[in-house]
């Protein structure tokens, strides 16, 4: 006759209040009892603790996997809420009992269970294109920051990089954005220097409080401007420091 299996003893194990018994995504087959105080259920959404519930005195969870008869992640998280004593019991405990139980009973705890499973997928698809969503905004509004353009009437003075210190071509901003400038420029300063889809410029920029800044700038495209006799230029900064980008973020705000 074979030996049978020897089954696990009962564990009987403390927790303080905040500590984790559970975490969703671990792998485990323990099941456990609360003999004195509660503990809560939850799902983490991105940075979001969304409660499921909250046990108390002779309540039973990680029962779930059990019942699913397979090796898969905890579905979710069990945190103490308060000084907690519980039993854990391997799921061989409950093999016999749950065998014997009449087929009808196995049947509406297994319909149950896939229920409960599906609403959790649900759950965790929901949180998943809320996450998503999320991001996306956020994402949309770095984009609006990062290229919204702020209209500004200003002149300015620039020159070819590497040519004389001496040399100095001007035109007017119509508008700035942290990634570069839209600018008006005679069609004069092209006859001697070439403006031309990645020629790059040194930038001198003054703004209303005084303070001047000397950024590299490349073009990015080029077109008749509305003004006659004028250039209508898209530069994009290429070389900004700290200080500069404070500048130009400053008066973004003001």
């Amino acid at each position: 006759m074979a030996e049978k299996k020897k089954i696990p003893p009962v564990v009987h194990l403390s927790y303080s209040k905040g500590e984790l018994i559970i975490k969703e995504g671990d792998y485990g087959i323990s099941i456990y009892k609360i003999l004195h105080g509660h503990v809560q259920i939850f799902k983490k959404s991105g940075t979001n603790k969304i409660p499921l519930a909250t046990l108390g005195r002779g309540e039973v969870f990680g029962e779930m996997t059990f019942f699913n008869f397979l090796l898969e992640p905890r579905s979710a998280s069990v945190e103490a809420i308060d000084d907690v004593e519980i039993e854990v019991w391997h799921p061989a405990m409950l093999t016999e009992e749950y065998k014997n139980m009449p087929p009808i009973l196995r049947y509406i705890s297994k319909q149950a269970l896939d229920r409960l499973l599906r609403m959790n997928r649900i759950v965790d698809d929901l949180s998943s294109k809320k996450r998503q969503k999320k991001q996306k905004e956020i994402n949309h509004r770095e984009a609006k920051r990062k290229y919204y353009r702020k209209k500004w009437d200003q002149e300015f003075s620039y020159k070819p990089m590497g040519s004389s210190p001496e040399l100095k071509l001007s035109g007017m901003i119509r508008d700035i954005s942290p990634k570069g400038l839209g600018v008006e420029v005679a069609a004069s300063n092209v006859i001697n220097f070439p403006h031309n889809p990645g020629d790059k410029f040194e930038v001198n920029i003054q703004f209303p409080s005084g303070k001047t800044i000397c950024v590299v700038a490349q073009i990015k495209s080029v077109k008749k401007s509305k003004t006659p006799g004028s250039l209508f230029l898209g530069l994009e900064f290429t070389d900004i420091d700290r200080d500069a980008n404070k500048q130009i973020t400053f008066f973004m705000m003001s």
